[in-house]
């Protein structure tokens, strides 16, 4: 149990670099799907970023003025 408390305070130290991280790649894959001719990349990328905006969303419900 020790060892899951770590980890979860590893994350919560570390959560601005990780969010930044998966920007930066999902940045660089809409670079590269853009460049692709095929429509099969775009679909690709789209269900990632759905995902993304779904389930990793954290300051979903937050004041629009912040």
């Amino acid at each position: 149990m020790e060892k899951v408390l770590e980890i979860i305070a590893w994350f919560k130290g570390n959560i601005g670099n990780i969010t930044e991280v998966i920007a930066y790649i999902i940045a660089a894959a809409s670079i590269i799907v853009k460049l692709t001719p095929t429509v099969k990349d775009d679909n690709i990328l789209k269900g990632i970023i759905k995902f993304i905006g779904k389930y990793l969303a954290l300051d979903k419900y937050s004041p629009k003025g912040d």
